[in-house]
């Protein structure tokens, strides 16, 4: 133990940790049944059984793949599974699995991407093989126990942590002995591509009422009852975004139809198209979960005028056109119309005093407030008009505003 300073009273002072030493559950799993293979004899003979196995055996030097990462195989962390395995879904189920992993070169895997800023009470099942998954139904690992638990920033917040995670169920080679990552590419581009699909759905969410999501931690997972599971070690990436915010909104079922419509909608577009509307997506995402109004509202206006004004060069007609092709785009009646003109011409308005003066309404307090209520109104009326760009064909702005069908 390191000496500590001692105070006027000799009583030795405390310092500021720097490194948290508490040991996750993939430690924790490890270093148990690590110490029940060298000290008992359920574990030795566990050792024995697998060690022995001509299959074990042709599996030496190799790596073993999850998808997003590799390990060395060793035959100590496969007897640990086993006994594991045993103990959480009995004998029966963990040689039939043992079995099965054994016997084929193809390990079942959970492509996943933890998101923030949505959570679900259910699996939802969503096109082309992707889920929204609670965080309860993850399997266990040290990034589900990390973000369970309750811990709070500097200023007794609570930090933003996913609650949820976006899922699609695949497989990828299993083992693999010259470990080219190119090889590895080609065989497993199903989960790779997979791994596109994740971003994108992700993307698309932006698009529903009042729900913002982004991107946290992406890895791979063996399924809960597959070798080696929680022993074989983890890794992933996670991207680099400006804005995390506190908001979390509850996505329920009855948003299947609509979220498919988006995500369907935004994988069919062309690559340039896409990305555009992706760069969209994003600067609403950002809109809604940012704080301060000023940057709300100016987000919003961005995500709008890229939408809406793409191909206008005419900068004096810019606030014209962004108030009509929007007003006309989503209307069903006049009285509609003119509401969502002004609501237009409100942002349009708000984000050029912003982007110009970087000032809200004079700095007048009581009209910022006005705004900051009026907001979520702002924001409906946005997603509506992002959502309908990308899930129906693209208008003739021409015809439109003179009312040519």
């Amino acid at each position: 133990m390191k000496n500590l300073e001692l105070g006027h009273l000799n009583i030795p002072k405390p310092e500021l940790e720097r490194f948290s030493f508490t040991h996750d559950i993939q430690t924790r799993l490890y270093l148990q049944y690590s110490e029940i293979i060298e000290r008992t004899d359920i574990g030795k003979q566990a050792f024995s059984k697998i060690e022995s196995d001509p299959r074990v055996i042709g599996l030496e030097g190799h790596m073993i793949s999850k998808g997003s990462s590799a390990s060395i195989f060793e035959p100590t962390v496969l007897a640990m599974w086993f006994l594991w395995a045993i103990n959480e879904f009995g004998q029966k189920v963990a040689e039939e699995n043992l079995n099965t992993f054994l016997d084929t070169n193809e390990t079942p895997v959970i492509n996943t991407l933890w998101v923030l800023g949505i959570e679900v009470d259910e699996t939802i099942h969503l096109a082309n093989g992707l889920c929204i998954t609670p965080i309860s139904e993850m399997p266990s690992s040290r990034e589900k126990e990390f973000y369970l638990r309750y811990s709070l920033d500097a200023t007794g917040h609570q930090l933003p942590k996913p609650r949820a995670a976006i899922t699609y169920v695949t497989s990828v080679s299993r083992s693999d002995k010259d470990n080219d990552p190119s090889s590895a590419f080609e065989k497993d581009k199903v989960f790779w591509d997979s791994s596109k699909l994740l971003y994108d759905l992700s993307l698309a969410l932006n698009a529903i009422e009042d729900t913002s999501c982004i991107p946290y931690f992406s890895t791979a997972y063996t399924l809960p009852e597959m070798p080696v599971g929680v022993f074989g070690g983890s890794g992933g990436g996670a991207p680099l975004y400006d804005i995390i915010g506190r908001k979390v909104t509850k996505v329920t079922a009855d948003k299947t139809d609509e979220i498919n419509s988006v995500l369907l909608s935004l994988l069919d577009m062309p690559e340039k198209e896409k990305a555009q509307y992706s760069r969209v997506l994003s600067r609403l995402s950002q809109a809604k979960r940012r704080e301060q109004i000023e940057d709300k509202i100016l987000d919003l206006g961005i995500a709008l005028e890229m939408a809406l004004l793409e191909d206008n060069k005419n900068n004096q007609q810019l606030s014209l056109s962004f108030r009509l092709r929007g007003s006309w785009l989503i209307s069903s009646d006049d009285t509609e119309r003119l509401s969502i003109y002004r609501q237009l011409r409100d942002i349009y308005n708000y984000r050029s005093q912003v982007a110009h003066g970087g000032v809200l309404c004079g700095n007048d307090e009581r009209k910022i407030r006005a705004v900051r209520e009026s907001f979520p109104g702002l924001t409906l009326i946005s997603e509506r008009i992002v959502r309908r760009l990308i899930c129906e064909e693209k208008p003739d702005w021409s015809k439109l505003l003179l009312g040519i069908t």
